[in-house]
């Protein structure tokens, strides 16, 4: 019992470092505008990605479809990791990673870029949204993505612009409806 005591405060002290070295990360789906108007590139980016050696999460789009080939660890956390395998399931695509314990990386980072495409051709409203399985060397919390509105048609001002290029004949009249329509969808 004596030497259980003494031993105490050795355990503790293991277990406290153990859980301190261990990542409690938020993984974002940020989108951009750069492959507007019917595709969306979302960076899947972590806060601290500290501890972080593997992963299983799986991403799926609202209004969105991707493929396998969609996928790009270029610029992220996983790039040089030694697994990096993409599945595609059902509105999206799971991801599964590893590394090593000597290879994790510290700091902010990404997990990964998926190029979404619209089903209804206009990348407006649409969102992703990620789901983790598994986590090793850390915990990974998903947030809520914001929506990338392509078309430029956020505030009314952008529309009375697509109406004027129509009027100057620079512009679709589809357009046009396309643009109140996704500018409504903002409300």
């Amino acid at each position: 019992m004596r030497k259980l005591k003494s031993l105490m405060p050795v355990i503790l002290l293991s277990i406290l470092l153990v859980a301190g070295s261990a990542s409690a990360a938020t993984v974002t789906p940020e989108g951009n505008n750069t492959l507007c108007p019917d595709k969306v590139p979302i960076t899947l980016n972590v806060n601290d990605v500290t501890g972080i050696i593997g992963y299983n999460i799986t991403v799926t789009g609202t209004g969105l479809t991707t493929t396998i080939s969609d996928v790009s660890k270029t610029g992220s956390i996983a790039a040089s990791w030694t697994v990096f395998e993409v599945r595609a399931v059902t509105g999206g695509v799971q991801i599964i990673a590893a590394g090593c314990s000597t290879c994790g990386s510290t700091g902010a980072g990404n997990l990964g870029t998926i190029t979404f495409t619209a089903t209804d051709g206009t990348v407006d409203t649409e969102t992703v949204s990620v789901v983790v399985t598994e986590v090793v060397g850390g915990t990974l919390t998903p947030a809520a993505m914001t929506p990338v509105v392509c078309s430029g048609c956020a505030v009314w001002d952008d529309v009375l612009a697509k109406y004027n290029a129509y009027i100057g004949d620079t512009e679709t009249w589809a357009n046009v409806i396309a643009c109140y329509t996704a500018y409504v969808g903002t409300r």
